[in-house]
């Protein structure tokens, strides 16, 4: 009789136990997952890059919420306060290279540097709010600013008219290393950097197909390289983390063709790039369910 007590007891015990397990990998599988792109694309093919990515999510376990829509209107959608503070990892592939709108830019930064939403900006993402960064002119944002940006001087005027001492959204500041151009459609050998866990499954070495190499205008220093990228006799940082406020960006500027997102090396980057993000600045369940309800109070 004992030993029938002990046994239901041990079976018991290895039921609560499995139980458990599943319990913590289903809390795992399910990282809430915002994808941000706006669609077709003009110099982009999005929307199968958009598929391929629903895929990935799918095998990955994500809850993926994908914001799309035509170029204008998703930047107007960056304007919605805290839109991202529900997920774990926000995912941005867009193009947004001539935009003028710094509330839109400053509204993002913001979901990662004060909400601690890290973020994984892919390829053109880099090429985004040039007036920002790029095209103005050295010493337009002040004694005060000690970065390589060039703003437009007219852009920063407007915006310290309505916004105080809020800081200018630089965006090369925020992507960590800033990018303003890119060399032809070529092949690109891929040269892995230490050892991070956004890295973990790519190999030491790996060549590419057709693809855009972008140029390093300037990089911060907190920026950690992750792999380099050469093309002919050029060469630059593809990959990079760089820790932003309360979390963390991922940059990856190669990406540009679709034939990149086919190449399983590339997909491996794209999901442990996210799982390294969504599980390092999870927010616990509790906290997020206590946050809907503040929200909808």
């Amino acid at each position: 009789m004992r030993m029938l007590r002990l046994s239901i007891g041990i079976f018991f015990v290895l039921l609560l136990s499995q139980r458990c397990y599943l319990l913590q990998a289903n809390e795992i599988e399910k990282s809430k997952i915002l994808y941000f792109t706006h669609e077709p694309g003009t110099y982009h093919r999005y929307t199968p890059q958009l598929a391929i990515f629903r895929q990935l999510a799918k095998r990955a376990g994500w809850e993926l919420t994908v914001m799309t829509g035509d170029h204008e209107s998703q930047i107007k959608k960056l304007h919605a306060p805290d839109y991202g503070k529900q997920f774990d990892a926000i995912v941005y592939n867009f193009c947004f290279a001539g935009s003028r709108d710094t509330e839109a830019a400053a509204n993002l930064i913001a979901q990662t540097r004060e909400n601690g939403v890290p973020a994984l900006l892919i390829h053109c993402a880099m090429h985004s709010w040039w007036p920002t960064f790029k095209s103005g002119t050295p010493g337009s944002l002040g004694p005060d600013y000690q970065g390589k940006g060039k703003a437009d001087a007219k852009l920063v005027t407007e915006w310290r008219l309505t916004h105080d001492e809020r800081p200018f959204p630089v965006w090369g500041d925020f992507t960590g290393v800033a990018s303003t151009t890119h060399g032809p459609s070529q092949p690109i050998t891929m040269h892995r950097v230490g050892e991070h866990a956004a890295t973990s499954r790519f190999p030491k070495k790996f060549l590419t197909g057709n693809t855009e190499l972008y140029n390093n205008l300037y990089t911060l220093d907190e920026v950690v390289p992750l792999i380099r990228g050469v093309q002919g006799n050029e060469t630059a940082i593809v990959m990079w983390a760089c820790p932003q406020g309360k979390a963390e960006v991922i940059g990856l500027t190669v990406g540009h063709d679709v034939n990149d997102w086919t190449q399983k090396p590339y997909q491996d980057l794209l999901v442990d790039s996210v799982n390294y993000l969504a599980a390092k600045y999870r927010t616990p369940p509790a906290d997020r369910s206590a946050e809907r309800s503040d929200s909808q109070r």
